[in-house]
């Protein structure tokens, strides 16, 4: 019995100690020779006859790796600057030069985003309506029924009814507060995806765009190439992931 009552105990330690395990802590340095360091970021400059892109590593961000970039159209033509035009390529190279292809695609597309949040938006939203209506209703019963019972109810009784409507209330005080959270949330979800990232843009010549790029997080990866796509130019950036355990 005690055998068993101390496996028991040494199981559950090791649930709670990998439970509350930190997350790693990922960074990105730069592969290429030619660097301009600012406020700690590496920005990365790659020019060709037709257009120039900037780039520079910003943070891991949760899901996402965050990159500002800024695109400039050196041609005589409109060019689309959109999702596809932002790739990237995750691996695991070794010192043999093998490596492991992990992911690969385009960052993540800030109009369906954008999209995904309102949606999100508009679901509280009707929760929330349902929640009013149910909760009018509810007290309409409480109206019907205190009417029907009035005089007949005893103390007791008459507590135990005031009761339950101050836990009502609490509970739809929570519900709005909830719900409010939410909404704020989202809303600052999506000014930050409205106004901070790079989204689709019709380049007119000797113009330029900046804004942030975000990309999924590889966790497994220890090399990622990104590439841009301006017009028929292609602009490749090489950076090194490197994983650091708290």
């Amino acid at each position: 019995m005690i055998q068993k009552a101390l496996l028991v105990i040494a199981f559950s330690s090791t649930i709670l100690i990998s439970g509350c395990a930190p997350e790693p802590v990922f960074r990105l340095e730069s592969e290429h020779d030619e660097v301009l360091n600012y406020r700690g970021m590496e920005y990365l400059l790659s020019e060709g006859e037709q257009s120039s892109v900037t780039m520079a590593y910003y943070r891991h961000m949760g899901q996402y790796i965050v990159m500002d970039i800024e695109v400039m159209n050196h041609s005589d033509s409109i060019v689309q600057i959109d999702t596809p035009n932002f790739k990237f390529s995750a691996k695991h190279d070794y010192s043999d030069g093998s490596f492991d292809p992990l992911n690969g695609g385009t960052a993540y597309d800030p109009e369906q985003i954008l999209l995904n949040l309102d949606l999100a938006s508009s679901r509280a939203e009707a929760d929330e309506r349902t929640s009013q209506l149910l909760d009018g209703l509810s007290a309409t019963a409480y109206i019907a029924s205190d009417i029907a019972n009035a005089g007949n109810q005893t103390t007791e009784e008459r507590n135990a009814r005031d009761n339950e409507r101050t836990r009502l209330a609490i509970e739809r005080a929570e519900r709005r507060d909830q719900f409010y959270a939410r909404v704020s949330s989202l809303n600052e979800q999506r000014a930050y995806w409205e106004t901070e990232v790079l989204r689709k843009t019709d380049l007119y010549p000797d113009e330029a765009i900046a804004g942030e790029v975000l990309y999924p997080v590889v966790e497994d990866a220890n090399l990622i190439e990104f590439s841009v796509i301006v017009g028929e130019e292609e602009h490749h950036f090489v950076y090194r992931q490197k994983k650091f355990k708290p």
